[in-house]
């Protein structure tokens, strides 16, 4: 690794990016946006690999995940959650002495967990978990963009608990070049990570399913009265159409946390229903309205 001239954008001499859909492509993009790496390699399909290198995304691709990180510095896992820890532990004998290995994943802690168990006390300066809070529910490499990581919230996990002045160079290496592609960088234990993205993040999707799972079985699919509805209905269903094996592994990673956030729902739904034609329905519309208010945009 080395330094700009200016000091402070970080220049990666070799990237591996594994899983070149949605975020892992984006990504690639992105670095390659951002003038930090000066060689990117692709690992996927080889249809996937073709295409990435005749977007830019990439500057070269193998099939196999332990065969692309040989040689490099920087090792990103742009996989499922359960899929990433696999690669883990596939990819752990080849990696190099000082090379630095993060995620994407929506959850940390069974990452971290693995990562012990494959590097045992190295295990914090050989991976360092991270989450960017970006995404659609779309998926797959022809919606990747470079842009899709600008002011994105990025939450990084270290195993070890050291935060801002007190990391380590690699780890510092990488928070700059995730700065430098656009993204805010902020800090968290895995434990702490899981349980808030339970309430942030996967309770939305939940809620969503719901809705959608509830429609289809009050009025089937394709009926005319789905037609009557406004705006509000296609937003709350907009994450209905997410990836469901990303979101069984999700949940399958964050199980007890994902379970009390949505006993926690459907307290407040029965209350809800319970206040239905009495002056406390209103109080708790506003008490709702106010509580919106601290959600930042």
């Amino acid at each position: 690794m080395t330094v700009s001239s200016e000091g402070k954008r970080p220049i990666l001499k070799r990237v591996c990016v594994i899983g070149l859909g949605l975020m892992g492509g984006s990504l690639a993009l992105a670095l390659r946006r951002s003038g930090v790496v000066e060689h990117i390699v692709g690992c996927g399909r080889e249809a996937l690999l073709r295409r990435a290198k005749e977007m830019g995304a990439i500057d070269s691709g193998l099939v196999d995940a332990a065969e692309s990180v040989a040689e490099c510095d920087f090792v990103f896992l742009c996989t499922p959650v359960e899929t990433s820890i696999g690669l883990l532990a596939r990819i752990a004998p080849m990696l190099r002495p000082s090379a630095l290995v993060s995620d994407v994943g929506s959850t940390k802690n069974a990452l971290a967990t693995a990562a012990r168990e494959i590097f045992g006390a190295s295990a914090g300066e050989r991976v360092l978990p991270g989450h960017p809070l970006a995404g659609s529910e779309v998926s797959g490499l022809e919606h990747a963009s470079a842009d899709l990581y600008t002011d994105c919230i990025w939450v990084l996990t270290p195993l070890d608990g050291e935060a801002g002045d007190e990391l380590i160079a690699s780890h510092r290496t990488l928070r700059a070049a995730l700065e430098a592609i656009g993204a805010r960088v902020i800090f968290s234990t895995p434990e702490e990570h899981d349980r808030t993205l339970a309430y942030t993040s996967h309770l939305p999707q939940m809620l969503s399913t719901a809705l959608a799972l509830t429609l289809e079985e009050a009025f089937g699919g394709g009926s005319p009265a789905l037609e009557i509805h406004a705006g509000g209905l296609k937003s709350m269903l907009r994450l209905a159409g997410s990836d469901p094996v990303m979101w069984e592994q999700v949940a399958a990673s964050n199980r007890a946390n994902i379970a009390e956030a949505l006993e926690r729902l459907e307290g407040e739904l029965r209350k809800l229903r319970e206040s239905l034609g009495s002056v406390e329905f209103r109080k708790k519309f506003e008490q709702a309205k106010e509580f919106a208010k601290f959600v930042k945009q």
